[in-house]
């Protein structure tokens, strides 16, 4: 899901849980909406560097409550 199609399914409300999660791989924060991962425009999973950063797209979108996930292993 790419940044655009995010905004849209928050402005309807139609995403039941936003979190962030740490990649160890690649020492990174991605943004998850409903088990899928925010894409960049040539489809690949977009990275942030910081937690900060991760947060502040999802302020941007409209989002107030999200999870923090730092330990995505089950």
């Amino acid at each position: 899901m790419n940044e655009y199609d995010m905004k849209l399914l928050i402005n309807a409300q139609a995403l039941k849980r936003i979190q962030i999660h740490y990649g160890v791989m690649s020492q990174g924060y991605m943004v998850v909406a409903d088990g899928k991962p925010l894409e960049t425009s040539k489809g690949d999973t977009r990275e942030f560097k910081t937690l900060d950063a991760a947060a502040k797209l999802l302020f941007k979108m409209g989002v107030a409550d999200f999870a923090v996930k730092l330990k995505t292993t089950r």
